[in-house]
């Protein structure tokens, strides 16, 4: 499995690659650049070298995140994603259990709680609505580990994960989110529960049962020698 897990990896790369070209193609607003100043300016310059000595397998928005173990099942696929098909909205995941060191600003979001660094499983995905229908993806889900721990996403406007948005006709869209582990014990396995998306009709409500119900996936097996 080791060769499914590398192209796993490296389709996490990809996936992660893709959401950064996304958040830097747009030219930033006068208040964007006022924010990033304020951030540059707030850095200590001891905390802006270890950031830079600090070695990363993903350099994501809350800090610099290790990855310690892939997550997959005999369902994964040869290049490394779990498919999911909303008959019609489509989502490609990649679930890693990672080791995150919390960048300052990180560290005063409410779920970390002041902590420096956390470990955590992080849900990378990519959505895909090839339906001319409308579609509000609320991206909510839950995971339930094998040490008895109930993880849970924001969603709705809450949601920081790029997928979660309307899709109005066929649209892509990649994100993730980062769900922190509150034990001692790390995972080895879990069950992820996804929400379903809902279709619009003429701009309003349809309901999900068009595109199905909630998915239930269990994710059985980690790879954690990933050299």
């Amino acid at each position: 499995m080791k060769k499914a897990i590398g192209v796993t990896l490296l389709s996490c790369m990809m996936l992660l690659t893709a959401c950064g070209e996304k958040e830097t193609s747009s030219e930033p607003t006068t208040s964007q650049t006022e924010k990033k100043e304020e951030k540059a300016t707030g850095q200590s310059e001891q905390a802006e070298k270890a950031v830079k000595e600090e070695k990363c397998d993903y350099d994501v928005p809350d800090g610099c995140a290790k990855v310690l173990g892939a997550f997959y099942n005999d369902d994964t696929s040869k290049d490394g994603l779990y498919k999911i098909d909303f008959n019609g909205f489509k989502l490609d995941i990649v679930p890693v259990l990672v080791d995150i060191k919390l960048s300052e600003e990180a560290q005063m979001d409410e779920k970390y709680n002041g902590q420096t660094e956390v470990k955590a499983v992080m849900i990378i995905m990519q959505a895909e609505n090839t339906l001319e229908d409308d579609v509000d993806y609320n991206g909510g889900f839950t995971v339930v580990t094998d040490t008895g721990e109930q993880l849970s996403s924001d969603s709705g406007i809450s949601s920081a994960n790029e997928v979660v948005q309307t899709y109005f006709g066929k649209v892509k869209a990649t994100g993730y989110d980062i769900l922190p582990i509150e034990g001692d014990k790390l995972p080895k396995s879990f069950k992820l529960i996804l929400d379903p998306p809902d279709k619009l009709v003429d701009g309003a409500y349809n309901g999900n049962e068009d595109l199905g119900g909630e998915k239930r996936i269990e994710f059985d097996k980690i790879e954690t020698d990933l050299d």
